[in-house]
């Protein structure tokens, strides 16, 4: 990549642009959801708070991610975010081939009409969804935070495209 020049601004090819964001440090969360009868759920490093009053978050989701059009659907949804020993669970919702180990009752409370909430965690959220913002190809969704649970611990964060711990 080129060295910038304050002079002339220079479109970044899009590989480019991806390395600059693989660099992004931030925090990882699951979110989840039922999908008619099944839970569903996708890992998200686009996530962040939004304001306190009214408590929201706001993450993106990839329009051709499986989860996307269920997420679209719900009104209301599940935000776990991960800590340092939520690392396999993670790997889990970040893999496609491992779709079949995600929401095991050992880790998962799967107990309608509330949607899948993470047992693990440095918080979970139950969330009913603001407003969804089309970004091109992915959707931001606004949401707001309904019930909250917190356990201080390391969290987890993707950056360089991995995971590692802080705190």
């Amino acid at each position: 990549m080129a060295p910038y020049d304050a002079g002339s601004p220079v479109q970044a090819p899009e590989t480019d642009f991806r390395d600059v964001l693989a660099h992004l440090a931030s925090g990882v969360a699951i979110v989840a959801c039922w999908d008619g009868d099944a839970p569903r759920g996708l890992l998200v490093s686009s996530i962040t708070g939004l304001s306190v009053a009214p408590p929201r978050f706001l993450f993106c989701v990839r329009k051709e991610a499986g989860c996307h059009d269920a997420l679209l659907a719900r009104p209301d949804l599940s935000v776990a975010l991960l800590g340092a020993a939520d690392e396999d669970e993670a790997l889990r919702f970040a893999s496609g081939s491992r779709a079949h180990e995600r929401f095991d009752p050992a880790r998962w409370r799967l107990r309608r009409p509330t949607p899948p909430v993470f047992a693990g965690g440095v918080a979970r959220a139950v969330c009913r969804v603001d407003a969804v913002v089309d970004a091109g190809s992915h959707s931001i969704f606004i949401v707001e935070a309904e019930h909250v649970g917190f356990s201080p611990a390391p969290a987890l964060v993707a950056w360089n495209r991995g995971l590692t711990a802080v705190g």
